[in-house]
């Protein structure tokens, strides 16, 4: 596949999708569409925000909606726009995390040009990745003590989403038999992602780093979903507090310990000061702190947390491999140099000394 989009503009869209929500609705009333926009973001999926409007019969009716719809996009892992709609959907049936609410799927192509699904569009904040939200924006405005609340806030909500069982979660087995571990997600989704993004060239580093890794992996504590893309950039906060209005993005969702996303959830922290030459603002635990936090939580310890850490500056050195992107211009300044594989360094050599 490749990254050319070949579903129709963004006005097209407007056209066509009020007659096909009309059709779905109850006396098959007009419907209008209003405040479109199309923000340029979303790897696996375009991402259309608009207004739907119409009359049913007693009162007029406004719903402000999102629309995903397919990209023809280059890697595998990212060419099913239903993949993140089946994991919210499970989401939303097996338990009471902030997620959007699904309420169309379309997976017939000459509607709009690709299959995509509908669904509510929330309102709140969002820490900005680019600029990142260490450097400027609403949250570096916020208290240091703010912030502390407001990233223990994304923690707990993301172990509500920990503790729905995994088998709510079949179309991501793989025929997995037992609770999916660390090594599952090492081959099931790194080593997948890493056999597409080599793309027939050698990287020893990287190749050495996931065999010790899948080598010495810790026993397995407690398995489900893994979000895959937990950080701050993906919740959504209220505009007036600091509570969770939404987990976002499940492009990439899998299964595996909860640790894959705790850690990842810090290291994108890291990524987004460290590696962009920018100081940390206060307020976001790490380290020793975070892992404490962590356990708290959780309920549980996390003794090898390390481990986790290793697994995440791993998963982000796969990903600046090749380009997967959709060419959106994130204004990004230059990484340091070697930074991503300094990580890795770093975490495994702390895993392999027993911190």
């Amino acid at each position: 596949m490749t990254n050319n989009q070949t579903s129709v503009p963004t006005e097209e869209f407007a056209r066509q999708i009020g007659p096909w929500l009309s059709a779905r609705l109850p006396g098959l009333p007009p419907v209008a569409i209003a405040e479109l926009s199309e923000p340029a973001q979303g790897f696996s999926s375009r991402t259309i925000l608009f207004t739907a409007r119409w009359n049913d019969g007693k009162r007029d009716v406004e719903r402000p909606l999102v629309a995903r719809v397919q990209r023809d996009v280059a890697v595998p892992m990212l060419a099913d726009v239903f993949h993140q709609c089946r994991v919210m959907q499970a989401v939303t049936a097996n338990s009471a995390v902030n997620v959007p609410k699904i309420n169309y799927v379309e997976d017939d192509p000459t509607i709009v040009g690709a299959p995509f699904f509908i669904m509510e569009r929330l309102y709140g904040r969002v820490p900005p990745d680019f600029p990142s939200y260490h450097q400027q924006g609403w949250l570096a405005e916020l208290a240091p003590a703010q912030r502390t609340r407001l990233w223990w806030n994304g923690i707990e909500e993301m172990a509500r989403l920990h503790q729905i069982d995994w088998r709510c979660f079949p179309f991501l087995e793989d025929a997995a038999a037992t609770p999916p571990d660390a090594v599952f997600y090492l081959d099931q989704f790194l080593g997948n992602w890493f056999d597409w993004a080599r793309d027939g060239r050698t990287h020893p580093v990287i190749s050495e780093a996931l065999a010790y890794l899948k080598a010495h992996a810790p026993p397995p504590t407690t398995s489900g979903l893994v979000w895959n893309d937990a950080r701050l950039g993906n919740t959504m906060y209220g505009a007036d507090s600091v509570a969770v209005v939404s987990l976002l993005d499940f492009e990439v969702a899998t299964l595996g310990p909860p640790e894959i996303d705790l850690a990842h959830w810090v290291y994108l922290d890291e990524v987004f000061s460290e590696n962009f030459g920018v100081p940390r603002i206060d307020g976001l635990p790490r380290d020793a702190e975070a892992v404490a936090g962590f356990e708290r939580i959780y309920h549980r310890a996390m003794p090898q947390f390390s481990f986790y850490m290793a697994v995440a500056a791993l998963k982000i050195l796969i990903l600046s491999v090749r380009s997967y992107g959709n060419d959106k211009d994130t204004g990004a300044p230059a990484p340091l140099p070697d930074f991503l594989l300094a990580r890795l360094t770093h975490y495994l050599g702390e895993f392999k000394a027993g911190r």
